[in-house]
């Protein structure tokens, strides 16, 4: 018999019982995530990984698989881990590995350099309270209560974990690492709490212990308890975290495509977190970096393709001739002149109001760290500008120098007015202001000539200035 939704080229399965058993996992799995979010259906995860290849394997490359992974391309069970699945399971298996590979979790350039087992753990627990939320969100839950049953256990919430690692729980429960509370948490700051929870154990376990004694880290796959390990070195996972093939034009090009057709099928919406991402891709907006970005490239091309006549090519060229005796010989010496060496100078001034809190004074730096290392200076203004308090950044170590001054009212006409005037470069090239927005217009006449202006927003307020480009700062 042949089964269109699942392949075996493997020969994972024991025996064509099996097999068939499998396939009707898959089958059953996918024929409910067609129907409607109130009847336990996600038209939006059918439409992702309908159209992929299901296959069986115990083995991907040179990696065991005990459970199910997916590379973006491709999705791999374990016969043994899928026979024992309900349909129910088996979706909240598949929502798990695609919303890995929908939010980058597997690439090496995010998690490279992380120790893999804790990283795994950070990525799950983003992965799976995403599911949990959602499951509320569409009225899922009311068909499903609760997606950690049967062989995939119990929820085990970050707190569990933590006890677990300081020694206060041996050992834990079978079972996921979801937490409802970590909605919305990058993978990042998870990771970070926990390698924190895990280094302050080790320090009380006590340093320089010799390897085998209690207390030392041991290797992922020992039992707790083993000589030469430490709780939370048995940390294991829902699946085994592929990296993903796909670009991520790719991904998004898949994830626009299912959300189409989700749209088109009528029955539920497509996920909130997801629906965040396509309104990003629809709708792409330019961050404060991108445009600071492009401006300062456009000004060094301009000023590229511009000849310094005062500085020629050290290596000469010649005009070529023919001799009487046939021989080629340079003949005239060119003269090529160089082109001009340009470095960027710029401004920014900084809303140093009373309004503008310290982490908006800060993040507003962060950003300047793309320019750092031209040639600029951060004035500090309230109600007027502090010229005698300026800043100048040659690199990214004279950020930290940032001097904060004011705090009073907000008006920046004076700082347009003036800067001509000041004479800290014969040039600008780009002028930023950095403001959460809470503040009065600048006259359109006091726009600097031959400079591109950004104004920087901290915050969520609409302001429209009368010349400049506005970039966002999302929190």
């Amino acid at each position: 018999m042949q089964y269109s939704r699942l392949a075996d080229p493997f020969g994972a399965a024991k025996d064509s019982r099996q097999f068939a058993e499998c396939a009707e996992r898959i089958n059953a799995t996918l024929t409910r995530m067609f129907r409607g979010a109130s009847n336990g259906g996600n038209p939006f995860l059918f439409a992702l990984t309908a159209p992929k290849p299901h296959k069986l394997a115990r083995q991907v490359g040179s990696r065991e698989l005990t459970t199910a992974a997916t590379n973006g391309r491709e999705f791999y069970w374990n016969p043994d881990f899928l026979e024992s699945l309900s349909p129910d399971e088996v979706q909240t298996v598949m929502s798990h590995e695609a919303y890995h590979v929908l939010f980058y979790h597997c690439t090496v350039e995010r998690s490279g350099g992380l120790d893999p087992m804790i990283w795994n753990v950070a990525v799950d627990y983003t992965v799976n309270s995403t599911i949990e939320v959602e499951n509320e969100q569409s009225g899922r839950n009311q068909k499903v209560p609760s997606p950690w049953t049967g062989p995939l256990g119990q929820a085990i919430s970050l707190q569990m974990l933590l006890d677990h690692i300081s020694g206060k729980i041996p050992k834990l429960p079978h079972g996921c690492f979801a937490d409802r509370s970590l909605y919305g948490r990058s993978p990042e700051s998870i990771y970070e709490e926990i390698i924190k929870a895990r280094q302050q154990a080790q320090a009380k376990s006590g340093k320089g212990q010799q390897p085998g004694q209690p207390g030392q880290p041991g290797q992922p796959g020992q039992q707790p308890g083993q000589p030469g390990q430490q709780p939370g070195d048995d940390l294991g996972s829902l699946d085994a975290h592929l990296p993903t093939e796909m670009t991520r034009e790719e991904i998004q090009g898949d994830m626009m495509r299912a959300a189409d057709q989700a749209r088109a099928i009528g029955r539920g919406t497509v996920p909130a977190s997801i629906e965040e991402a396509l309104a990003r891709l629809s709708k792409p907006e330019l961050s404060a970096r991108d445009l600071i970005r492009c401006a300062i490239a456009q000004r060094v091309r301009d000023a590229g393709n511009m000849n310094d006549y005062k500085r020629f090519r050290r290596r000469p060229s010649y005009i070529y001739s023919r001799s009487a005796t046939g021989a080629i010989t340079p003949a005239h010496r060119l003269f090529e002149p160089k082109k001009f060496e340009f470095r960027p100078r710029w401004i920014c001034l900084m809303d140093t109001s009373g309004s503008m809190t310290d982490e908006d004074i800060a993040r507003g730096v962060k950003e300047l760290q793309l320019i750092a290392n031209s040639e600029g200076w951060i004035v500090p203004c309230d109600a007027q500008p502090y010229w005698d308090k300026a800043t100048r950044v040659t690199d990214k170590t004279s950020l930290q120098k940032t001097r904060v001054v004011g705090r009073g009212g907000t008006t920046f006409e004076q700082f347009f007015a003036e800067l001509p005037a000041q004479r800290l470069s014969d040039r600008f090239d780009l002028v930023i202001i950095i403001t959460d927005g809470d503040c009065d217009q600048v006259p359109r006449h006091l726009m600097p000539k031959g400079a591109d202006c950004l104004w920087i927003i901290t915050n969520k307020r609409q302001f429209q200035p009368n010349f400049g480009r506005v970039a966002q700062l999302n929190r």
